[in-house]
């Protein structure tokens, strides 16, 4: 039987190699000898953790990586198991239910927590991934997830480990729901009653992000149709936590962009043919009432004015030295005196 792969290294190496493999880091706070690590004996377990997609690290709760951890995270609870990936997005707790006593529930139900917590994490990396050839990998190791915990929540499962999970629900009473909206690059993350319609965050989601309902597909673990809108949260399966994508067809996406404001046809439009009827417009008003002739400056008749005396000047043929010059006719500006040897103004 092969038995469970744990990293070797210290904490920051583990943190480093989930950044660098984009997976899910599992840690386990404790001593090894509690009931959380009776889940790791399990064959279904080993074979979902022994993958490239997780990492598994046992972190010592004396030690000081330890201490750094629970300065970042409140109320750690030992024992428990944290999961986490680089975004950082959320995290996922495991731990204990005190309100179950038979060993074989508490396994069963520390083993729901366990699945559906990577099965939530992998959804939440794979929703950061764009190419397709890397992220067929999580949605094929999201596949094995769905396989196992479906021979959890089956029939044969002890009645107590369903209604204490049952329990847990209502006492909890919400639920974090992920939107994705592809065509908008939007990401919302908000909490809901677990009561809610899908209506209702349907409702909610379209007012945030200004779209309209006709058109819009709905997805999580599947495409949901117009009967699923009128049932719970709850009984759709989106809680603890869930991602929904909100994806507009295609027809509807054209349209959407022909009518936007902002959108590549309507700035061509707005080129071709409103911008040149503006033109025209202004063109054929400033035609029918041409604008009224500019008055030349006066600088101008002043500058023409010393022209003339100018020339006036220089055919003067002087007798003496200094001539007055100074007639009837002429202003009192006009009577300059002039010095033989220059051309300068006394």
């Amino acid at each position: 039987m092969s038995s469970l792969k744990w990293f070797e290294g210290d904490s920051k190496g583990a943190l480093q190699q989930m950044t660098d493999r984009n997976c899910a880091l599992l840690i386990y706070i404790g001593t090894g000898d509690d009931d959380l690590t009776k889940i790791f004996d399990d064959a279904n377990v080993i074979q979902l953790l022994n993958n490239e997609l997780i990492l598994c690290y046992k972190m010592d709760p004396l030690s000081p990586s330890f201490k750094n951890f629970k300065n970042i995270f409140n109320n750690v609870v030992i024992p428990s198991i944290y999961l986490l990936e680089r975004n950082n997005t959320q995290q996922y707790i495991i731990n204990k239910k005190q309100v179950l006593t038979n060993l074989h529930d508490i396994h069963l139900d520390l083993k729901r927590q366990l699945l559906n917590a990577i099965c939530c994490i992998i959804k939440d990396i794979s929703d950061t991934i764009n190419v397709d050839d890397n992220k067929q990998k999580y949605l094929q190791y999201l596949t094995e997830i769905t396989k196992k915990l479906q021979l959890i929540d089956s029939s044969n499962i002890n009645a107590g480990v369903q209604e204490v999970a049952e329990e847990t629900k209502k006492s909890n009473g919400t639920t974090f729901i992920k939107f994705k909206v592809p065509h908008k690059n939007v990401t919302i993350v908000k909490e809901f009653q677990t009561t809610s319609t899908l209506r209702d965050i349907a409702t909610y989601i379209l007012c945030k992000v200004n779209l309209s309902g006709r058109g819009i597909k709905f997805i999580a673990h599947r495409q949901f149709i117009g009967q699923d809108f009128n049932q719970t949260l709850d009984a759709l399966n989106l809680c603890p936590s869930s991602t929904i994508y909100v994806h507009m067809e295609q027809s509807n996406h054209w349209l959407y962009s022909i009518l936007n404001y902002q959108s590549w046809l309507g700035n061509v439009l707005n080129f071709i043919i409103i911008n040149p009827f503006n033109f025209i417009q202004h063109f054929l008003i400033s035609f029918v009432r041409p604008s009224p002739p500019v008055e030349a400056p006066r600088t101008i008749n002043h500058h023409t004015k010393n022209k003339k005396q100018t020339v006036k000047k220089s055919t003067y043929k002087s007798v003496s030295n200094i001539h007055q010059l100074n007639t009837n006719n002429s202003d009192d500006d006009e009577n300059n005196t002039y010095n033989g040897n220059s051309t300068q103004q006394l």
